[in-house]
């Protein structure tokens, strides 16, 4: 398929399901065997016991690294450095080595520039597959077959349906603001909420020039009762054409304005959402 992707969808990005990679990376990503001089001779059922536990934690482990891998890692340099560490720790290298060769399909720091809107696995496929296996099963004939199947699909229907329906109504919104006012009018209810989220995040960020009266070091903040901040992110802001570019590339995969970049239009004095940025206004 992904050398059908090539051909035939030629301005197309052919990423890998996350969730398809994890579940075979339970299936073959194992610790490195320790020899029984390493373990202190022969061993009793009081260690095999022992051993049991630490190979579990030790695969809970390799696979806590390569979700990091897959996630973790804005930059390629640290992303090469932590796989790198992690193959040291894998017993049979075989699969880990062939997902390597497309770490580009599945690597966030490969991935930063890619338009997906956030999505990174099958979901719609994952969810319908999910909704028939709660309703069919192997030994059903053909005619509770289609009955069940039926009602699968009319479940479907319906959840479509409320979907259509909430896109009619006005979100609901924390607070009044016009650029608030203004993303409620133009986002669905779902982009809007994940806006909104944003939005609340930029209340709480330290910000600081940096290199320039145009170019930000933004790390937001916690909105919890334990202030606490993240890294911080680079935000070079165009007051002219009404622009805040963000180190962590999250507009260019999602589609929606990050906190870092809100708190640079804020900085700037720029209150409502330039036209390109809300898709649906161009």
């Amino acid at each position: 398929m992904g050398k059908a992707v090539q051909i035939v969808f030629k301005e197309s990005y052919h990423g890998l399901c996350t969730f398809h990679i994890m579940q075979n990376a339970v299936k073959h990503l194992s610790p490195v065997k320790r020899n029984k001089e390493e373990k202190g001779g022969e061993e009793d059922e009081t260690h095999n016991e022992e051993d049991k536990s630490e190979e579990k934690d030790e695969v809970s482990n390799i696979l806590s690294d390569f979700s990091a891998c897959m996630y973790g890692f804005e930059e390629k340099a640290a992303f090469q450095e932590a796989f790198d560490i992690m193959r040291c720790k894998v017993h049979k290298k075989t699969w880990l080595d062939s997902i390597y060769k497309v770490k580009e399909k599945w690597a966030e720091c490969y991935m930063r520039d890619v338009f997906s809107l956030g999505v990174r696995n099958t979901q719609l496929s994952e969810s319908f597959n999910n909704a028939l296996k709660n309703h069919l099963k192997s030994d059903f004939d053909i005619v509770r077959f289609l009955k069940n199947f039926e009602r699968t699909v009319q479940e479907k229907r319906r959840k479509e349906l409320d979907e259509f329906e909430s896109r009619k109504k006005m979100p609901r919104r924390q607070m009044s603001t016009p650029m608030l006012v203004q993303a409620s009018q133009v986002y669905t209810l779902v982009i809007f909420e994940a806006f909104q989220s944003e939005y609340e995040r930029s209340m709480a960020p330290c910000a600081r020039v940096f290199d320039g009266d145009n170019k930000y070091a933004i790390a937001l903040g916690s909105l919890r009762d334990n202030l606490s901040f993240e890294d911080e992110r680079i935000v070079i802001g165009d007051p002219l054409n009404q622009k805040a570019s963000c180190s962590c590339g999250m507009f260019n995969r999602t589609g929606i304005l990050y906190a870092h970049g809100l708190k640079v239009l804020d900085l700037m004095n720029i209150k409502i959402l330039p036209t390109h940025y809300p898709k649906e206004m161009d």
